[in-house]
């Protein structure tokens, strides 16, 4: 608790199993360390059926996603020259610590055993568009329910 609010690490929820029917996170995964935990915690507190609707800058031209920098022994080890965020708590900057290529859709699907599908709106009526405006829905597939008609593949971009 700080501040008598609830915070909670990703990589490591305090939450029991099959809390929550939705899980929403904006702009936070390429700032975690490892976000394979934290894909795999989600899905381990998503209800089945449920779904993970989060936003993370996909970069254009990258078709391998791959980390900036790791946590080892409690120190930041840097693979790249460090990249900072804007962020509203603390100094400002959040340290990004991975680039999400091409491949995210199947890694994030990988590490949590979900099927992710990807949502992109364009609509200049609404002042959407631009650079990551895409919008990734990882659902927890429901008991008993073949993964593959879950939803979409992986990689199947609807687009409206």
């Amino acid at each position: 608790m700080i501040d008598g609010v609830r915070c909670e690490n990703l990589e490591s929820l305090t939450f029991p199993d099959e809390s929550f029917d939705l899980f929403i996170t904006q702009d936070v995964f390429e700032h975690i360390f490892s976000p394979h935990l934290a894909a795999k915690e989600i899905m381990r507190v998503l209800k089945p059926g449920g779904a993970h609707v989060f936003t993370v800058p996909k970069e254009k031209r990258l078709s391998a996603s791959r980390p900036r920098a790791r946590l080892v022994n409690s120190e930041i080890v840097y693979l790249d020259d460090p990249v900072y965020h804007g962020s509203p708590v603390g100094d400002g900057k959040a340290l990004v610590t991975w680039n999400y290529g091409d491949d995210f859709e199947d890694l994030i699907g990988g590490w949590s055993g979900g099927i992710t599908t990807t949502y992109v709106t364009r609509d200049r009526t609404l002042g959407i568009d631009g650079e990551y405006i895409e919008v990734f829905v990882t659902r927890k597939p429901r008991r008993g329910a073949s993964k593959n008609l879950a939803m979409p593949a992986p990689g199947k971009i609807p687009r409206t």
